[in-house]
């Protein structure tokens, strides 16, 4: 198992800076997970979802502990796409997509 931490401020996603997002290689499935360090003025209380996106394609993940499995469809190509949304009564919150590149 390996993890992906990502930071998110507010609206912004980043790359966690301690993390390693180096050699990911594609085609992988049941290993690779994002884990997401959420700022909780704006997340607290949110059902939270983790969109994966690969080729236009969406792949939806419900963050539990604020981590998920990535889902092996968005990692079957050299790249893909991540942003996060939360919602609760009244209030959607959702951050701006970032792209991750993985090794052939």
């Amino acid at each position: 198992m390996r993890v992906l931490i990502f930071d998110v401020d507010g609206q912004k996603i980043k790359p966690n800076p301690q993390c390693d997002f180096s050699g990911i290689v594609k085609g992988t499935k049941g290993y690779l997970y994002a884990k997401f360090n959420l700022s909780p003025t704006e997340w607290g209380g949110c059902g939270k979802m983790a969109v994966f996106t690969c080729f236009g394609e969406e792949y939806p993940e419900r963050l539990e502990g604020d981590i998920c499995l990535i889902p092996h469809e968005a990692l079957s190509h050299n790249r893909f796409k991540v942003h996060v949304v939360g919602i609760r009564p009244g209030y959607r919150i959702q951050t701006n997509t970032i792209e991750i590149i993985q090794e052939g």
